[in-house]
């Protein structure tokens, strides 16, 4: 009986992550070596990096994202073609809120120029077990830098 539970579970998780046009992280999508860090096909300097967060996203900072892009993109569309602005709006709307998520690994990079520090998000997820592996990925950056 669990068994089919939990493969309905994993049925529903693939079509959530289907709509939200994403593929969840593995622990195979991270690799610290010595000197760097890789996530998916990008690496990272671990000479560079000042400091590391991991951070529970919550309610206001996934509504400052989802408002920011549709604002954006329906004022670009509305400058340029008024008549589609408003079906830019419910587009960038639907768009910002499947991109939605709920923890996020950043890291600080230290400036190369006058602009100065900045961060940098490198990992986006949903799931608790996402969040698990981005929690090891975290501790272990930590003891490193």
């Amino acid at each position: 009986m669990e068994n089919k539970g939990g493969k309905s579970n994993e049925k529903v998780q693939l079509l959530v992550n289907a709509i939200r046009f994403r593929k969840p992280y593995t622990a195979n999508d991270f690799q610290v070596t010595a000197s760097e860090l890789k996530v998916k096909k990008e690496s990272y300097h671990l000479s560079k990096i000042k400091s590391i967060e991991l951070k529970r996203l919550g309610f206001k900072d996934n509504v400052v994202k989802v408002t920011t892009y549709a604002i954006l993109l329906s004022a670009a569309t509305w400058a340029f073609v008024p008549e589609f602005g408003f079906f830019a709006l419910l587009i960038a709307l639907i768009l910002a809120l499947v991109s939605m998520r709920k923890y996020e690994l950043k890291v600080e990079f230290k400036g190369t120029d006058e602009t100065g520090d900045y961060w940098v998000s490198i990992a986006r997820c949903w799931t608790e077990d996402e969040f698990h592996i981005l929690e090891n990925i975290y501790t272990e950056l930590k003891s490193r830098i």
